[in-house]
């Protein structure tokens, strides 16, 4: 299968709520799994996971999602209910890339670029945007060719680069960047600008992996100069946040009768391992 790469939001005990949200601002949007932790939410044929992981982190305009409106009163829907709690980060208007754009943070932290358009523009409603700031700026056309490296079917639809002039950010670093990885469409972004924010695990990406190798392909190739962490989590060399999770690990997870006994065995572990969990399930 090509493998499904799945945004994860974290909140502090309010994903159910945010979810919620979510289904009254965005067209063709539904929860389609919840647990105690877990809120899965499909936006626009996106799954998103909303996870309630306490209050360690939170999301920040590192990562953004950009959201293409096809008509002015959706956006204006979106708009009005985002901005409730919500702060504008760049207010609706015309810009040289939109007739109307407006990038705004919900109230959760989590933030959103809504461009009127069309859907055929980018290939897909909703699209996961990297920002590189601070240490990281100026490393998106690294990051471009590490993740084409490690990927399937990569494919860069377009590079815009800044030119002389557009200060604080240098001639020829990435004003705005898309490509494909495994047929779902990212943008990246550099922007010298003192943010205050980089990456963070307040969002990470889930890649679900049906075998073991695939688990060992991509845990190997995004630690290179990244970070392990637990439970199948890693930064990669830029600081993004990944998850590396097997698929059949829902399926684990759902049955009351090895929920308990999984969990206690990948809470140790750092990458997964597909066949001890399922061992530790059935023991």
């Amino acid at each position: 299968m090509k493998e499904k790469i799945t945004p994860c939001l974290w909140y502090n005990n309010q994903a159910q709520e945010a979810a919620a949200l979510y289904c009254s601002a965005f067209a063709d949007t539904k929860i389609v799994a919840k647990s105690p932790i877990v809120t899965a939410i499909s936006v626009a044929g996106q799954s998103i996971t909303l996870l309630d992981g306490g209050p360690r982190y939170q999301p920040n305009p590192s990562v953004s999602f950009f959201y293409i409106c096809e008509k002015q009163d959706e956006m204006d829907r979106i708009w009005k209910l985002f901005s409730k709690g919500g702060s504008v980060l760049m207010p609706l208007d015309k810009y040289p890339w939109s007739e109307r754009y407006g990038w705004i943070t919900d109230k959760y932290g989590v933030s959103w670029q809504l461009a009127l358009g069309k859907i055929s523009d980018v290939g897909q409603k909703l699209t996961p945007c990297l920002l590189f700031t601070g240490k990281q700026y100026g490393k998106a056309d690294e990051a471009i060719a590490h993740y084409s490296s490690i990927f399937k079917d990569p494919k860069v639809d377009g590079i815009l680069r800044y030119t002389a002039g557009e200060s604080p950010d240098e001639a020829g670093k990435v004003k705005h960047a898309q490509m494909a990885l495994n047929g779902q469409k990212f943008m990246l972004m550099d922007s010298a600008g003192p943010h205050g924010f980089t990456f963070s695990e307040g969002v990470s990406l889930t890649i679900h992996c049906d075998t073991q190798a695939e688990i060992d392909h991509y845990w190997g190739k995004l630690t290179e100069s990244g970070e392990e962490s637990m439970c199948g989590w890693l930064k990669d060399k830029f600081g993004v946040s990944w998850q590396i999770i097997p698929t059949i690990l829902n399926k684990i997870m759902s049955d009351p009768a090895k929920a308990g006994k999984a969990a206690q065995a990948f809470m140790s572990m750092r990458k997964l391992d597909i066949e001890q969990i399922v061992q530790a399930s059935i023991a």
